[in-house]
């Protein structure tokens, strides 16, 4: 156990976010704002204290709880996520207007930044400075990969048969999600936009997968280097809700060359984490290695204004 010192601010209710400050008098002009993966929650990543304890005084770490935070995600989608995030955006932007801010995501929170950087409307939300995405992996091609090929398929039918009943809101059978998501009520339509069924892989979720040709990686990747702003990619290299048949290496590889191709800008040390599993719970090298990228993604990103 140990304690976190910080401010907690209240955004707009039900929205807080706390933010780490070792010294809670002193208030930094630029901001990271963190946001977790499924069934994440304040300090439920285990490298975020390292990046605070490492972070430049003209840096700070903030942790937002959005409706989808710890068990919610279920019956949340990304659209209220990115609402929330906006409000948190605008919030900072009135806090320190000349601060910059970097958008972190973690797992499926690496979703909640890619949506909120090309999902239309984006050019209306408030902006950010950076985007980074830390073990973005791809939830489809990660449910088909422990689940057996019947259980993924019947459970994809049940979601779609609700859906077309006008049931998209009503949460699946346990029986049916417990076994990949624990006793985490799912909706039909949460379930759809996670497993992204074919033939199409048209789940609102579905952002990171390997298996997407030109057209598609045009749209998603194509369109977040339009945006200009820099960008990481911290993909785990040992991160084991990554099938073993997908080369990481080449698919982030394949994402840096069409955010280029469409004049984006792709941070020096984007790229694999070595070692790293997809929390980076196990430490030492690994865990060294991302505070350091973080650090000097942040350092580059503040030189640009000296430039």
């Amino acid at each position: 156990m140990s304690t976190h010192p910080g401010v907690l601010h209240r955004i707009s209710p039900p929205l807080v976010a706390f933010e780490h400050r070792p010294n809670p008098q002193f208030q930094a002009s630029n901001t990271i704002v963190f946001l977790g993966g499924l069934f994440d929650g304040l300090l439920t990543v285990p490298y975020v204290p390292h990046i605070v304890s490492a972070l430049p005084s003209s840096w700070a770490l903030i942790e937002p709880i959005l409706s989808s935070s710890y068990r919610q995600f279920g019956i949340a989608s990304l659209g209220e996520d990115v609402a929330q995030i906006a409000q948190l955006v605008a919030y900072l932007r009135t806090l320190h207007p000349k601060g910059k801010v970097v958008l972190l995501g973690h797992s499926t929170g690496s979703q909640q930044v890619m949506h909120y950087s090309i999902h239309p409307g984006s050019s209306s939300r408030p902006k950010i400075d950076g985007a980074v995405f830390q073990a973005s992996v791809s939830d489809r091609e990660t449910l088909a990969s422990i689940l057996s090929s019947d259980d993924y398929r019947s459970t994809c039918a049940v979601a779609q048969s609700y859906i077309s009943e006008g049931r998209g809101e009503d949460i699946l059978p346990f029986e049916m999600t417990t076994s990949s998501f624990q006793t985490t009520p799912l909706s039909a339509r949460r379930w759809i936009s996670l497993a992204s069924p074919g033939p199409d892989h048209e789940g609102e979720d579905d952002y990171f997968s390997s298996d997407f040709d030109d057209e598609r990686l045009n749209k998603v990747f194509g369109e977040l280097g339009k945006s200009g702003k820099r960008i990481s990619f911290l993909y785990s290299g040992s991160d084991q809700y990554v099938p073993s048949t997908i080369d990481k290496s080449k698919l982030v590889e394949k994402w840096h060359q069409h955010v280029k191709r469409f004049g984006g800008r792709i941070d020096e040390e984007s790229g694999i984490l070595r070692g790293a599993s997809h929390t980076l719970k196990e430490g030492g090298e690994p865990l060294e290695d991302l505070v350091a990228r973080v650090l000097g993604f942040l350092d580059r990103l503040e030189e640009e204004d000296k430039s």
